[in-house]
C-alpha cells in the first residue's frame, strides 16, 4: 500500500487544480457581491488586474533572471496590442454579462473563452 507522500506527490496537480477552480469560484461570488453593491464593472476589472500584477509580479522578478534575446520592433507591438486589448475586452464583457446574470452562469460561460480564441486563431 502506498505510503501518504506518495499519494500526495502523485495527485498534487490534481489537488492544485480543484483548489484552482474553488478560488476561481470564489472569486466570482464576490465579483457578483461587488456588482450588486454598486460597483462599475469597469472599475472592478482595473481592481483586478492591479491586484494580479501586484501578486504576480515578484515572482516574475525572482525566477525569471535569465537574459532574453532581443525583442525586435514587431514583436513588441504584437505583444503590447494583445496585451492591452484581449484582457480588458474579455474582463469588461465578463463583468458586465455577470452584473445582468448570475455568477454561475458567467463562471460557466467563461470556459468557453479559451474554445473561441482557439477557433479564431484557426482562422
Amino acid at each position: 500500500m502506498a505510503s501518504l507522500a506518495e499519494i500526495l506527490k502523485c495527485t498534487k496537480l490534481y489537488l492544485a487544480a480543484i483548489m484552482l477552480q474553488f478560488s476561481y469560484a470564489g472569486m466570482c461570488i464576490i465579483s457578483k457581491f461587488a456588482l450588486n453593491q454598486g460597483m462599475s464593472q469597469h472599475v472592478l476589472a482595473v481592481y483586478r488586474h492591479a491586484i494580479a500584477t501586484a501578486v504576480i509580479a515578484p515572482f516574475g522578478f525572482i525566477f525569471d533572471r535569465n537574459p532574453r534575446p532581443q525583442m525586435t520592433l514587431s514583436i513588441f507591438v504584437n505583444v503590447m496590442l494583445i496585451a492591452s486589448l484581449e484582457p480588458v475586452i474579455d474582463q469588461n464583457l465578463y463583468y458586465t454579462g455577470m452584473k445582468y446574470s448570475s455568477a454561475a452562469f458567467a463562471s460557466a460561460l467563461s470556459n468557453i473563452t479559451s474554445a473561441w480564441h482557439s477557433y479564431w486563431l484557426g482562422f
